[in-house]
């Protein structure tokens, strides 16, 4: 068996239930008041953006989301911009 090195393998599926993982995305979207949509002229507030994500995204894509925000956090990295990107996406 081939165990694939790609990025978008690295997240460990199962590693926390879907309600963990909404939790998680509306606890760091609740610290942005507002999120501006790069080349839009549109922003959109944290809770609002966390709502959408949800209803939006497939739970291995939201998975993923807070996998990239930990990893994020980690490096003490601002998360907006990861934010910023993903609203742009739903607009589109």
């Amino acid at each position: 068996m081939i165990k694939s090195t790609s990025s978008t393998n690295t997240t460990v599926s199962n590693k926390y239930s879907l309600d963990i993982l909404h939790q998680m995305l509306n606890n760091e979207l609740s610290k942005y008041k507002h999120i501006k949509v790069p080349n839009i002229d549109h922003s959109i507030s944290g809770p609002e953006l966390a709502s959408w994500l949800i209803d939006s995204l497939p739970p291995k894509e939201i998975e993923q989301l807070v996998f990239i925000v930990n990893q994020a956090k980690k490096r003490s990295s601002n998360t907006k911009p990861i934010f910023q990107t993903a609203a742009a996406a739903l607009i589109k």
